[in-house]
């Protein structure tokens, strides 16, 4: 049965990584936990770093008037002798000659600060660190005690510094991917968007040479030039979406409060853009913390809903719904934050529903069909997703944000 005081560290351990924005911050106050809990004089941590080869010194409160403790090797002395081994090593007689080669290793650190005491810090198969301590080496259960407890901290925290560091080779290989697949993509989109300027382009030329011909009234010049103009800006609008697609801008995360943000942005919608007869609500429990960009999400928030608003014009009227929840889907470790634009129009019909995130499949006659495209590539940067669902009860667009 192990003391009350190592389940009083262990306790404090579990409540700093319960409150720390990462795992790997709690390795700066594992020394200090430890001083306070244990019968340790001094204590410091050296963790592997997470690119590289060296490990980095953590401890809580660095004293000013000593040099700063160095990097270490991975292939130094001090860093070998542990890597396979498990028990801790207590100064001695027969382990000076050890003590001597670290101290040189750690540029006198062990000297300077009296360490007579090194702990493994590993979790199962992982080695990633150690602990050094200034002990009374004549106390064995004291530096069995403090031994153990390091080590049932790092079974703790390692996993989860594990997990961290594999989430950020996980996002580095999405952005990768995801550039990768935005060239193959523009490739595409430039053919495309030569097939779709054809249309505009062929319009003006054909209206100029009418008008040139002088056989026209000035009536009939006008209508020319009117349709000069929106073709010209239709075809404005596709240079300008595809500008916007191909331009690749570093995410901003921040924390953001999903139903503030909602009701801020729907106070940015002027008056006119609302049709008449329709009633834009937000139906939230809660206030639920994301961690996103927020510049984006607005930009794929505000596309979803003008196209909810768009649904109900025309004097058919009608409600949108902006709903804030979390859900999981069978587990609670699957849980995501949601954001549904849900509108009572029409519905998208059967026949165009595959077809919506398609780039430049549009119905509309300004539409440059890249609007839901874009909005869709954006989520898939956020690691989150965009579903459409569509009856002739109305659509419900899901915003998906991950838990960070």
């Amino acid at each position: 049965m192990r003391p009350r005081y190592h389940e009083e560290f262990l306790a404090d351990i579990a409540r700093s990584l319960q409150a720390a924005p990462s795992a790997r911050d709690v390795l700066a106050a594992l020394p200090g936990k430890l001083r306070r809990h244990f019968a340790a004089e001094d204590c410091l941590v050296y963790f592997k770093e997470p690119e590289g080869n060296a490990f980095r010194p953590y401890e809580e409160e660095p004293a000013a008037t000593q040099p700063a403790p160095p990097a270490i090797a991975e292939e130094a002395v001090l860093i070998e002798s542990f890597t396979g081994r498990s028990e801790p090593l207590v100064a001695g007689p027969q382990t000076r000659m050890y003590f001597e080669l670290f101290d040189r290793d750690a540029q006198g650190l062990f000297s300077r600060r009296g360490i007579n005491l090194v702990v493994p810090l590993r979790a199962r198969r992982y080695f990633r660190g150690l602990l050094l301590a200034r002990v009374d080496a004549r106390d064995a259960k004291a530096v069995d005690a403090l031994a153990a407890a390091a080590q049932a901290a790092a079974l703790m925290v390692i996993p989860l510094v594990e997990c961290e560091r594999m989430e950020f080779e996980n996002d580095k290989n999405f952005y990768r991917l995801f550039k990768f697949d935005r060239l193959v993509l523009l490739g595409q989109m430039a053919a495309s968007l030569a097939h779709e300027l054809r249309t505009p382009l062929t319009t003006v030329l054909f209206e100029a040479a009418a008008a040139r011909g002088g056989a026209a009234g000035a009536e009939a010049v006008a209508a020319s030039c009117d349709k000069i103009q929106r073709e010209i800006g239709r075809a404005g609008r596709l240079v300008e979406s595809l500008l916007v697609f191909s331009k690749f801008k570093d995410l901003r995360l921040s924390r953001l409060p999903l139903r503030e943000f909602v009701e801020r942005t729907l106070a940015e919608i002027p008056a006119s853009k609302v049709p008449e007869n329709v009633s834009v609500r937000v139906l939230a429990d809660k206030e639920i913390q994301v961690t996103s960009d927020s510049d984006r999400l607005k930009q794929v928030f505000m596309n979803v809903l003008f196209n909810a608003l768009e649904a109900l014009a025309g004097g058919r009227g009608g409600t949108v719904e902006v709903r804030v929840y979390s859900e999981y889907d069978e587990l609670p470790r699957n849980l995501h934050h949601v954001v549904a634009v849900c509108d009572t129009g029409p519905g998208i019909p059967d026949a165009i529903k595959d077809r919506v995130l398609e780039p430049f499949f549009t119905t509309k006659k300004e539409g440059t069909g890249l609007g839901l495209y874009i909005s869709y590539s954006i989520m898939k940067t956020l690691k989150g997703d965009l579903e459409i669902h569509s009856s002739s009860q109305g659509t419900r667009v899901n915003l998906i944000l991950p838990v960070r």
